[in-house]
């Protein structure tokens, strides 16, 4: 099978991706940019007009922009649809994971885990196993930057999950006893 040249010319990116406001995917995947913008999650005894009480600014831009502060009504429910959207559809059939979002972050943190090694692996073989396929340079070069950004997003998004992991826990209610 061959590939005209301008095939071959679509799939190079001319230049930086757009904002992630503009992304098209944006839409389609909820996490397109969650950590991009900052946002500071606001505390549940915050007015909702008043500024948002000041936090760690590293903190505040990993915080994932769909999930509601921490503490504030429903920001469980919102934290267990974003996590969601980090593991596999398959997995939504499980009660244990819609019902336990303790359990589901922890899940995506492995998801994510497993993601970035696989990432890494991409990228640090590329140079090597493309050229053979039959791959040219420059596509390479571009499958490259590819991953560079895919593995500083999966990244964010592993930092959001640990966030989002913490809160959870400090909001749980207290655990039942122990079965012995």
């Amino acid at each position: 099978m061959t590939h005209s040249s301008s095939r071959r010319d679509r799939d190079v990116p001319s230049g930086p991706p757009p904002p992630a406001e503009a992304h098209p995917a944006a839409s389609v995947y909820p996490w397109t940019g969650a950590a991009r913008t900052s946002r500071t999650p606001r505390p549940a005894s915050t007015p909702a007009g008043a500024p948002p009480a000041p936090r760690d600014s590293r903190a505040a831009a990993d915080w994932p922009l769909q999930i509601a502060a921490p503490g504030s009504p429903g920001w469980e429910q919102t934290a267990t649809l974003w996590l969601r959207t980090l593991v596999p559809a398959r997995y939504a059939g499980y009660p244990t994971l819609a019902r336990h979002p303790i359990v589901l972050a922890r899940h995506a943190q492995w998801q994510l885990q497993h993601e970035i090694g696989a990432v890494r692996a991409a990228l640090r073989t590329s140079r090597a196993e493309l050229p053979p396929l039959g791959v040219s340079d420059r596509i390479v070069e571009s499958a490259i930057l590819m991953y560079a950004a895919e593995l500083e997003q999966l990244d964010r998004l592993a930092r959001g999950v640990r966030l989002v992991t913490r809160a959870l826990l400090a909001h749980a209610p207290e655990p039942h006893g122990r079965g012995v």
